[in-house]
């Protein structure tokens, strides 16, 4: 699935990349209190990464056949 669907418009693009910074932030903010600097940071890494397959393997209408799964 695309990053950005073709429905979309500039607003909801920049909606949508402020709203995964915001929450990259939070949730680096978060690890790095709980887990330090180093580990911290790799937690964040592994965190986006996991997001940002379960984006790209989730079906979108968009797709010409939406029911195959990747």
């Amino acid at each position: 699935m695309a990053y950005f669907q073709r429905r979309m418009d500039g607003i909801e693009r920049g909606g949508k990349i402020a709203a995964d910074v915001f929450c990259v932030l939070l949730l680096g903010v978060m690890a790095l209190g709980c887990l330090g600097v180093w580990f911290g940071i790799i937690a964040s890494v592994l965190v986006v990464l996991g997001v940002l397959t379960i984006d790209y393997c989730t079906a979108d209408p968009d797709d010409r056949v939406a029911a195959v799964i990747r």
